[in-house]
């Protein structure tokens, strides 16, 4: 597949109160492995090879384990959002000199269970300018 996912997780993760004052909802464990874990092992297994993850909020924790994502079979690259939160739409917006033209966006808090592949093949066959799954 070529192309690349952005995953957004720099939120405040608020809702999750105590659970995230020390550390990010990224790396929450779900089921014994940190949720970014989950992620970055599903999107490779669909064939994704390069992440671009937006962070904000304890950002440099989620760096700090995933590196440049050699370990989890993929080149991985940072856009950060700086001191000021930007939400999704100024975090892509940061991150569109590492991504390119067309690419995925995943939210770093869901796990959504899609052939990606198809999901592409759909995109280009529809000669759109963007493509939204629900």
């Amino acid at each position: 597949m070529s192309l690349p996912v952005a995953i957004l997780a720099g939120g405040l993760s608020t809702r999750l109160g105590p659970l995230t004052k020390a550390i990010p909802k990224a790396l929450i464990d779900v089921a014994g492995k940190p949720f970014i874990a989950r992620q970055l092992d599903y999107v490779r297994q669909q064939g994704i090879s390069r992440v671009v993850l937006c962070l904000g909020h304890l950002g440099e924790q989620v760096r700090a384990f995933v590196g440049d994502g050699s370990a989890f079979g993929l080149e991985v690259s940072y856009s950060w959002d700086g001191r000021l939160l930007m939400g999704t739409g100024g975090a892509l917006k940061r991150a569109l000199p590492l991504l390119g033209k067309h690419f995925f966006v995943l939210y770093g808090d869901s796990y959504l269970l899609v052939d990606l592949g198809t999901v592409e093949r759909g995109f280009v066959e529809s000669g759109k300018p963007a493509l939204m799954t629900v």
